[in-house]
Order: structure tokens, then sequence, then C-alpha cells
């Protein structure tokens, strides 16, 4: 396996396990454009690897220092943002109305670029609970750190956690041993 994509096999599992799995909705991860020769041609090539398991990327932040790189389950997604609730949550901060992810998407990366840090909201987008992300915007007392900082059942989130940690041990396993991402995903 060409470098670049053994070192980009290992971001995605240590970073996204739990997606690849199908396990969470989404997740990211940061790189430069020194990391990689073309990351934009690379993403491509593992969208096209991994979409039949109903995985997908998007790069944010591409005028940015460093980029995001985004992974996710477009049909999860597209459910959980189109729960009443999670809409009139977004609706709070602007985000259109819209079923077309890409125009979603074009809304949070301005967001992603306006903030200093990442907005707030970022957690629906990964597949947090909204009663965490909430939590967290409003400083309540935080119950558990891990995946994120946890406000509601830390107990649930705790057997999440330790869940992630096991995908991610057994896809870097998995690589370690010289497979590649998607033998890996051939049981999921």
């Amino acid at each position: 396996m060409p470098r670049e994509e053994a070192k980009f096999e290992e971001l995605l599992a240590i970073h996204c396990a739990p997606v690849l799995k199908r396990k969470k909705i989404a997740n990211m991860f940061h790189v430069t454009n020194s990391q990689f020769e073309n990351i934009k041609q690379l993403i491509a090539k593992y969208a096209q690897k991994l979409k039949k398991y109903g995985i997908d990327f998007f790069l944010f932040q591409e005028g940015c220092c460093r980029l995001t790189v985004y992974v996710y389950q477009k049909a999860a997604l597209l459910l959980r943002l189109h729960q009443s609730h999670i809409q009139s949550f977004l609706s709070a901060f602007s985000y259109p109305d819209s079923q077309d992810l890409n125009e979603i998407f074009r809304f949070l990366d301005q967001r992603l670029c306006q903030c200093q840090n990442y907005p707030h909201e970022i957690g629906v987008f990964l597949g947090y609970p909204l009663e965490d992300v909430k939590g967290f915007m409003e400083h309540k007392p935080c119950k558990l750190v891990g995946y994120w900082k946890v406000y509601g059942d830390a107990e649930k989130a705790e057997n999440l956690f330790h869940q992630y940690d096991r995908y991610r041990d057994e896809l870097l396993n998995g690589i370690y041993a010289g497979n590649r991402i998607e033998q890996l995903l051939l049981d999921y």
C-alpha cells in the first residue's frame, strides 16, 4: 500500500472507526496541505471505496491552514438533520431549511471559517446527543468527558465510549496486520 494511503487509513481508524463501523453518524479530523500530496484526490479515492458501506466524505475549511476531513453516514445524517427538534435547534443559528446536504455543509463551512473555535452546533453534525450539545453551550456541570463532554446520560455515554475504543483498536490492529480499511469493513 502506498505510504500516503497507509497514513490516511491510520487517521481514518484512529478518528473515525465508530463511523466506519456504522455505529456513529460522523466524525472528523484535521490535516494540513503539507501532510498529503493531494488530499482532495485521496479523499475522492476513499469516498469511492467506502461508498458501498454508506460512508461519505466532505472537506471543510479548504481555504484555511488546516483542513477538516468530515467522514459521515449520509443516510443517518439526513435522518438526524430532518428531526424536528434538530431542525429547530439549527434554525436558531440560521441554518438553511434544506434537503440538500451540500447547502447545509456550505453554511457549516462558513460557520467553521468564521468562528475562532468550533461553532457549538457542530456536535449535532457529529451525532452527539442534543442534550449534551445544549449542556455544553449553557455551561452546565459536565458529568463525563470522553469522545465529547456529557451533560445527560453519563452511563450510556461511557458504554458508547468503550465501544468506540474497541472499534478503533480493531481497525488499527487490522491495518497494522496489513489489511486495507475496506477489507476490515466487510463484516459490517
